[in-house]
């Protein structure tokens, strides 16, 4: 992960989010250059034949990272806590892949429908 995003310190966890049974990583960064007031980055990578590619990064995330029940065009849905950007209080966004990038979509979401990613 080092190599990939040129980061000192990190919480990541691996789950296959797209079902064809090889791991993406989903990161969350803890540099200073990737945090602020409102969080940190998020970055989620699936394994490409030269590496990896950036499936989405997003900033102003805390944990948890949560993987939902629900899926959108063949990849699992996420839930992040978000912070920042003007907003007053934190709240929870469901993460949805689009035939594209995995993007955020605005939702109040239930802890019932969701598992933790554990990090490692």
């Amino acid at each position: 992960m080092r190599n990939e995003l040129d980061l000192k310190r990190y919480q990541s966890a691996s789950v296959d989010l797209n079902d064809d049974d090889i791991p993406e990583v989903i990161v969350l960064a803890k540099d200073r250059d990737y945090c602020g007031s409102g969080g940190c980055t998020l970055f989620i990578l699936t394994p490409t034949a030269d590496g990896c590619r950036v499936v989405t990064r997003m900033t102003v995330t805390r944990p948890p990272v949560r993987v939902l029940s629900t899926s959108s065009h063949g990849w699992r849905d996420l839930a992040v806590r978000v912070a920042g950007g003007g907003s007053l209080q934190p709240y929870d966004v469901a993460l949805r892949f689009d035939g594209r990038a995995i993007r955020p979509v605005r939702a109040s979401l239930s802890a019932c429908q969701s598992r933790p990613v554990a990090a490692s």
